[in-house]
């Protein structure tokens, strides 16, 4: 029903006053679409929504490094399976990155109390 009122009354000003509805038209897009990027440049500014916390950073870091890594993997048409044998060359290279990605890993590994003896017990 009110859809119906909606077409009636653009209609009638479509053929009353094309001129002013086409005006009136184009002053709320500009008025729209600055109000969007305004509103869209505070949010951004002041970081809402986004995770700013050295946790997340590191996270987000690892995530890309991760995505570059598939990246190079497929580029190379390395086989998608990670049990295929590799080349020595490989190898080497692959012992030669290892101590520097471990040294970019965000992750800790945090003990816990699994398999371990339990010190307050006494044996007999």
């Amino acid at each position: 029903m009110v859809l119906a009122l909606v077409g009636v009354g653009f209609a009638t000003q479509l053929y009353e006053d094309a001129w002013g509805l086409l005006k009136s038209i184009l002053i709320f897009a500009v008025i729209a679409a600055v109000l969007y990027f305004l509103v869209n440049k505070l949010l951004l500014s002041r970081g809402v929504g986004m995770s700013s916390s050295p946790v997340d950073k590191g996270y987000q870091k690892a995530l890309r490094q991760q995505k570059q890594r598939n990246k190079l993997k497929k580029q190379q048409g390395q086989p998608s399976t990670p049990f295929a044998p590799a080349s020595p060359s490989k190898l080497k290279k692959m012992n030669r990155l290892k101590p520097s990605l471990r040294r970019d890993n965000p992750f800790r590994v945090i003990e816990g109390k699994k398999n371990k003896p339990n010190k307050t017990t006494k044996t007999s």
